[in-house]
């Protein structure tokens, strides 16, 4: 009865709260509460997803896997991935504005952007390579004490591959074009980068802030690889501090 008491008094704030957070928090709810059909315990898709729809979302899963793979040399995680196919079902869970997926307390939510076979396997990667981070260093402690967000979403952006308005492409642009961006001191805090999305250019052909973020982590990675950036989370998750473990070779 406890049980069910909290679930019910977290529905009604979450009903009642504008708050996108506590929207996006409807994901520990139970998946018949919140309009969601159970495909497997780590699949959970909107109720009338179409077949083909439901059939994207489950073959893409295990190429953004690869991804995952391809910069961590292997897969830790297992995230709970909450995919929609309506707009109205991709706000209630919290994804507002030009927002298409996010990472939530071992959950993903997907906006349906990630029918797309191509920008789906990287939106996927993206928010797997935050769980996976965040698994790796042991938790939110380790992540708000020591991971500046540069980093976190610079990593989750390279982990999408080729997609042409975040990788090396948007950023040939950005200096051919002399489109202003975010230096790394503006990229720190959740705070600032929420102003940096404002801030800078972020439309459907470039986002500046994360193409910076992706060209800042990829210079260090193309250098230390995976075996580099697992000692680094492996140092942070043992308490040491990014700053010494972080070699940034410019």
């Amino acid at each position: 009865m406890k049980k069910i008491s909290i679930f019910i008094s977290l529905l009604l704030i979450v009903y009642l709260s504008g708050c996108t957070e506590l929207r996006r928090a409807k994901v520990l709810l139970p998946h018949s509460w919140v309009g969601m059909k159970k495909v497997s315990s780590y699949l959970y898709v909107e109720n009338n997803m179409s077949k083909e729809n439901q059939q994207k979302i489950e073959d893409t899963i295990p190429q953004a896997k690869e991804y995952v793979k391809e910069i961590y040399g292997d897969v830790t995680t297992k995230p709970i991935i909450y995919a929609c196919q309506t707009k109205e079902c991709a706000n209630s869970f919290g994804l507002v504005g030009k927002q298409i997926g996010v990472r939530l307390l071992g959950h993903m939510i997907l906006s349906n952007r990630a029918f797309d076979k191509t920008l789906g396997r990287g939106l996927i990667a993206h928010e797997w390579s935050h769980e996976e981070l965040y698994g790796r260093i042991g938790g939110f402690w380790h992540w708000y004490k020591e991971i500046p967000i540069w980093f976190d979403e610079g990593l989750a952006t390279l982990t999408m591959q080729d997609i042409s308005r975040y990788d090396k492409r948007a950023w040939q642009r950005i200096i051919d074009e002399k489109i202003p961006y975010p230096k790394q001191g503006e990229l720190i805090t959740l705070s600032q980068w929420s102003e940096a999305n404002h801030k800078y250019l972020n439309n459907e052909e470039i986002v500046v802030p994360y193409a910076t973020a992706r060209h800042m982590v990829s210079k260090w990675y193309k250098q230390v690889g995976q075996k580099g950036l697992v000692e680094l989370l492996d140092g942070i998750k043992k308490g040491k501090n990014f700053d010494e473990l972080y070699k940034d070779e410019r």
